[in-house]
């Protein structure tokens, strides 16, 4: 192999295994910063539409219910919420340019449904560890060869900045979901035909 060939191999190698590797800790000062700790923007959208993230909820007792306790129904801390708008099938011209394709035929199909729109509130918030772990882990957190695994991160989100989509499919994957927890559900998928 030729010297050139061999340099440019070698500076291949390196740059594919840049690709691989965590954040710089300058990108990583970033969250709790101007993002929040798990990596999303912590300012509102330009046009107010949806809040600035300020912490979100930390608990039923922040939330306006100090007699809660685990294994009660969950309250809801938007009771007081009044609806903003509803789209029907007779304004959503007005509104198309934020429906889904999905929304136009379900409003065009059934002349009944219709979609009430209320405030937009982040209320999301996990516990300081698992912020504190992200930011620790956002530089050493590594892809497996062909993006098969991750390598390098524990406790934490591993890809808070994510640069491509197979670190946001990690994210996913390896989210906090909770200390311990329990679930029931039940579905009936509807046919178009309403069967």
């Amino acid at each position: 192999m030729s010297k050139k060939a061999t340099g440019f191999l070698s500076a291949s190698l390196v740059v594919a295994g840049a690709a691989w590797a965590g954040i710089a800790p300058q990108q990583a000062a970033r969250l709790g910063a101007e993002l929040t700790p798990l990596g999303a923007e912590k300012a509102a959208s330009a046009d107010g539409s949806i809040p600035a993230w300020t912490g979100g909820i930390r608990s039923p007792a922040e939330a306006g219910f100090p007699n809660y306790r685990p294994g009660d129904h969950h309250p809801d801390p938007y009771t007081s919420d009044k609806p903003l708008l509803t789209v029907t099938a007779a304004n959503m011209g007005q509104y198309a340019d934020r429906l889904t394709e999905g929304h136009k035929r379900l409003l065009a199909a059934y002349k009944d449904y219709k979609l009430i729109v209320y405030p937009t509130h982040r209320s999301a918030a996990f516990p300081q560890r698992i912020y504190d772990q992200t930011k620790k882990i956002a530089t050493t957190a590594q892809l497996t060869g062909g993006g098969n695994g991750v390598t390098g991160a524990i406790q934490g989100i591993p890809f808070p900045i994510p640069s491509q989509g197979v670190e946001v499919f990690w994210n996913h994957v390896l989210r906090y979901r909770a200390d311990m927890g329990a679930r029931s559900f039940g579905q009936a998928p509807v046919e178009a035909g309403g069967s």
